[in-house]
């Protein structure tokens, strides 16, 4: 189901496990760019203090970078079967947190886009 929802929706960054992914409607790939990775903590801190103004920079950052990671020519077929094949490797502790981390997405992209 997740999987589902995740292909519906923009591209964002997700963290699993030790490891960061675009994944969204259009992408599913990893990131290992510092700065990007950064900003997940980042926005992560924030939300957790409700400090929306700086919530919502690293949002809009985190969406940004989702958007210059896209790879043209897009291939909606792969994107889901990478991304199923992805889902399907989590762990049980993964997934809830992937789960979390969209809840999250979620409630925030009416509020900062």
């Amino acid at each position: 189901m997740i999987t589902e929802q995740l292909l519906k929706s923009p591209g964002f960054l997700y963290q699993l496990g030790n490891a960061y992914y675009y994944l969204g409607k259009w992408i599913c790939r990893e990131c290992t760019e510092v700065a990007a990775t950064d900003c997940v903590t980042m926005y992560n801190m924030c939300r957790k203090g409700h400090e929306e103004p700086d919530t919502a920079v690293y949002f809009s950052k985190l969406r940004a970078y989702s958007d210059f990671a896209l790879e043209a020519p897009c291939n909606p077929a792969k994107t889901k079967a990478d991304m199923t094949a992805l889902v399907d490797s989590l762990s049980d502790t993964e997934l809830a947190s992937l789960k979390t981390q969209y809840q999250h997405f979620e409630e925030d992209y009416p509020k900062y886009c």
